[in-house]
């Protein structure tokens, strides 16, 4: 019974902390900040071109390496945000919601892992702490592919130390590093460093 009640009140701190993380990330998503950044508007129109013609700006289908306005950029946030911008339109929320939605599985991501390495209640601490964080809350709220790397890395370090138990979620955890380089190409430098670590 003690341990039921524990569970309850724990889930319903976690339901609070991302519910407010939640709020923090996508209250006037559209407004603040207040236009789309030069980044931004090359992520919309990228996910916008593949959603309705499968090929980038410059005509490449699907692509694994994005031709943008500037530069080259890694795909998987760039595809990330397809979903939202078929449901939101080609706007701010749109190009938007997709770092917002990474924030706040970051934010989760982060419980698990803390609680992982400490216990529930510094797990709880975590996350609450990272839900007011004001430079988390400043990337989930731009179309920046920071917060989908954040969390892939969160995520990818939580199943690596589940999988010295059970050594499935170690495959869960390669693909998740694995495809970090493909959101944000400098983590070709400090992936390897990490996995290194890790070992």
């Amino acid at each position: 019974m003690y341990n039921r009640n524990r569970l309850k009140k724990s889930l319903i701190y976690l339901l609070g902390i991302l519910l407010l993380a939640t709020i923090l990330r996508v209250y006037q998503l559209d407004t603040v900040p207040p236009s789309l950044f030069g980044d931004e508007v090359d992520v919309g129109y990228q996910a916008y071109s593949i959603l309705k013609t499968g090929k980038d700006l410059y005509g490449n289908s699907w692509p694994t390496l994005v031709h943008s306005l500037a530069e080259y950029r890694a795909p998987l946030f760039i595809y990330s945000a397809i979903p939202f911008i078929a449901g939101f339109g080609l706007n701010e929320w749109g190009v938007r919601l997709s770092a917002a939605f990474f924030g706040v599985l970051g934010i989760l991501g982060l419980l698990l892992l803390t609680r992982k390495l400490f216990n529930e209640k510094i797990g709880l601490l975590a996350a609450g702490f990272m839900s007011i964080s004001p430079w988390h809350i400043h990337y989930s709220r731009a179309g920046f592919e920071v917060t989908m790397l954040l969390t892939f890395l969160i995520f990818g370090t939580y199943f690596f130390l589940r999988g010295l138990d059970r050594k499935y979620y170690l495959i869960v955890s390669a693909i998740l590093f694995g495809l970090t380089p493909y959101i944000y190409s400098t983590a070709v430098v400090f992936m390897p460093l990490l996995v290194l670590f890790l070992l």
